[in-house]
């Protein structure tokens, strides 16, 4: 007995459908975020970067910026990655109308217009105020460790630097010392005119090697010094206030902070902004990702990121964050035991 089955009809060619919407359903996120950025949002600024008629026609800038709110929403940061699901997946299809962008067009848009894009963070959340999803009542704060895109193997301690920075520079004094040797012996038996006289690449290489440690050891010397002269005020300010209110510090007077880094102090090469810090995964190359969340629905109130790995210094900006965001301060505020 055989079986009748649906008919499968994947060599006939489709009619899509009137409109590229109508790939999702209409209460899908990917339509929701097209109707916010579409009507809501205020891309002005973004919008005014293209008063010229030179060049081929760009991507519609309200088009681009639903592509990206809506990869980010789904978890997807890559330019690549989102440049793809344009052409795989019927979600993104419905955002961008079967053209899709190419990688490098996502990524340069975002590095545009990355200041006004932050902006429009702000318009989220005023947006969410309006609709009664941010109360304030309460507000959650953490951080957690973000990993950077660099390794921990890739940075260097400031003694270890300007003790590798020496042996570089030695190094390479040896080498100019010995191609010059070897040149003299080849003039003699080549003649002065010809060819083999250049220096080997991997000199040049050491050369730039040898430099950038010595910029990374300026640089961390710069943040010790601006950190000592900042503890240094802190000090002078407490001392003040203590004669003032006719108070003795007992003890003997603290010794001044000193301007010079410490011999563990590091600087890593591929992201020197980002630090090493202590995670459950055990010391990572990584920046600490500060966020706060309303207990209403959950909305995002404020987020930053920093590169101290203590929580402890970011509860009042994190609330300040909140209220520069919103215009007023949460009712409450709650915090892990990190922040104290």
């Amino acid at each position: 007995m055989s079986k009748t089955f649906r008919a499968w009809k994947i060599d006939d060619p489709l009619l899509l459908p009137v409109s590229a919407q109508d790939f999702v359903a209409k209460d899908h996120l990917a339509a929701f975020v097209l109707s916010v950025v579409r009507d809501e949002l205020d891309l002005a600024k973004i919008m005014s970067c293209y008063a010229s008629e030179r060049g081929q026609p760009p991507f519609h800038p309200v088009m681009m910026t639903t592509l990206l709110l809506y990869g980010y929403c789904c978890g997807i940061h890559s330019s690549r990655r989102i440049a793809k699901a344009c052409r795989e997946r019927v979600d993104f299809m419905s955002i961008v109308a079967l053209d899709p962008p190419d990688f490098r067009t996502i990524c340069e848009f975002r590095k545009r217009h990355l200041q006004d894009l932050r902006e429009l963070f702000a318009q989220v959340l005023a947006l969410c105020d309006k609709a009664g999803l941010v109360k304030l009542g309460h507000v959650a704060i953490d951080g957690s460790k973000i990993r950077a895109s660099a390794s921990k193997h890739k940075a260097m301690s400031y003694g270890r630097m300007e003790a590798r920075a020496r042996e570089l520079e030695a190094e390479v004094d040896k080498w100019f010392a010995a191609a010059e040797a070897a040149d003299a012996e080849e003039d003699k038996l080549y003649g002065r005119d010809k060819q083999g006289d250049e220096l080997p690449a991997w000199v040049a290489d050491k050369t730039r090697r040898a430099a950038k440690i010595r910029a990374a050891k300026a640089e961390l010397e710069a943040e010790a010094k601006a950190a000592a002269e900042a503890k240094a005020k802190e000090q002078a300010e407490v001392e003040e206030k203590r004669k003032a209110e006719g108070r003795k510090k007992p003890g003997k007077p603290a010794a001044p902070p000193s301007p010079e880094p410490e011999a563990k102090a590091q600087k890593n090469f591929t992201d020197p902004e980002s630090r090493i810090m202590k995670s459950k995964d055990g010391f990572v190359q990584a920046y600490n990702g500060q966020i706060a969340v309303d207990a209403q629905a959950q909305i995002i109130v404020a987020q930053d990121v920093t590169q101290c790995a203590a929580d402890s210094g970011q509860l009042i900006p994190m609330v300040d964050a909140v209220e520069a965001n919103l215009g007023r301060k949460p009712e409450q505020a709650s915090a892990d035991s990190g922040y104290c």
